[in-house]
């Protein structure tokens, strides 16, 4: 899986969840620490309905953040696109600052 092979370099833990969750999806990629992610390629996005998804994901597997990997027509998927929430892109956007600043807190 491409997405797997975006990751793996940084997380060489990441793979494929596969079906193996049904109606309790938990994300597509496992192995991410404190993320649920979606991995889409289609020809038509629905971006407010993939980055919903994703969000009940991330509620239902407990983890902080939530987004979704978009795959371009005609090419690789680690030149796609990783697309969240503008109240989640906020939030690690602060989380990132304090971290900068040293003030950062263990957990969000």
């Amino acid at each position: 899986m491409e997405a797997v092979e975006v990751f793996s370099p940084v997380y060489p833990e990441a793979e494929r969840y596969g079906g193996i969750n049904g109606a309790n999806d938990l994300g597509d990629i496992k192995g991410i620490p404190y993320w649920a992610i979606q991995v889409k390629n289609v020809a038509v996005a629905q971006l407010g309905k993939f980055v919903a998804d994703a969000e009940t994901q991330r509620i239902r597997a407990g983890a902080l953040w939530s987004a979704v990997m978009l795959k371009l027509k005609g090419k690789h998927m680690r030149n796609g696109v990783f697309v969240m929430s503008n109240e989640q892109a906020l939030r690690i956007m602060k989380r990132l600052e304090e971290c900068e600043n040293g003030t950062c807190r263990s957990k969000d």
